[in-house]
């Protein structure tokens, strides 16, 4: 059997099992299973952390290129059930930001 198609698949494999890997968003976890995200959306850099009771979203779009949040400076808090969500935004970042208390946490 000749070598030149073998290497050929091997090659082809390779490349594609590259290309999967850089398309996945950068994940990592913590010990108490939480998560944070790092990916791109068009020009703007996305940043995601979850955790239990906790959600934040930061998006950061240079000089404001690909934004899809209205104009201005602004800031908006409310109650979503449980949740207090907090969500500021200027030019270039967007920044929400969703906290959850739990029902067997007491407050002090």
């Amino acid at each position: 059997m000749k070598t030149g198609p073998l290497v050929g698949v091997f090659v082809l494999v390779a490349t594609l099992a590259g290309t999967m890997q850089s398309a996945q968003a950068d994940h990592r976890r913590d010990d108490d299973d939480g998560r944070v995200e790092h990916y791109r959306d068009g020009p703007c850099r996305v940043k995601e952390i979850t955790d239990r009771g906790y959600y934040r979203k930061v998006i950061r779009c240079p000089d404001g290129r690909g934004k899809s949040w209205r104009r201005g400076e602004w800031h908006r808090d409310y109650r979503d059930g449980p949740c207090r969500v907090r969500i500021d935004a200027s030019r270039e970042v967007f920044d929400k930001e969703k906290v959850c208390r739990s029902r067997d946490r007491y407050d002090d």
